[in-house]
């Protein structure tokens, strides 16, 4: 064989080694991008059950039953908690849609959790706190939420629908 024979081998070798790193390179990617996506609905589970579990505090709870009927039935002291548990999660809502507009939460999971987001905001209390707070995110979501909202049959989920 020639130098020349021996070249022809070596950048064959080298074009195969070069194909066969774009391959491992992508393999890698799709395992980081789905262990991204794992991570983040872990994240928003953990975020969103951390909230749901303030509930369950009879003064909390309280409050939220209360609120969900009317801002009216709560005293100043009061609105402001209602305001700050809705405040966090509409936010935490609003964050996730973020993350799955940009493809790193389960389309599938987020589904379930837009319709109780949906159930929550048919209320009087809710919808109060969304007027006054609405201009508090982003205007993707705020647009997302009320097209959503349009096309939503609200199930008695929460007490004080309007």
């Amino acid at each position: 064989m020639t130098i020349q024979d021996w070249g022809s081998v070596g950048e064959l070798v080298g074009g195969l080694a070069i194909i066969i790193s774009l391959l491992y390179v992508g393999v890698q990617v799709r395992q980081s991008t789905g262990a991204t996506r794992a991570a983040t609905n872990q994240a928003f589970s953990e975020q969103f059950s951390s909230l749901i579990l303030q509930l369950t505090r009879e003064d909390v709870r309280d409050i939220f039953r209360r609120g969900l009927a009317g801002l009216g039935n709560l005293q100043d002291d009061e609105q402001v908690a209602f305001m700050a548990l809705l405040s966090a999660i509409t936010r935490t809502y609003e964050t996730f849609y973020l993350e799955r507009a940009e493809g790193r939460f389960d389309s599938k999971m987020y589904e379930g959790y837009v319709r109780q987001l949906l159930d929550l905001y048919a209320t009087q209390g809710a919808q109060e706190f969304w007027a006054i707070r609405k201009h508090q995110f982003t205007d993707e979501f705020n647009e997302y939420l009320d097209e959503q909202y349009e096309s939503f049959s609200p199930s008695s989920m929460y007490g004080g629908e309007s």
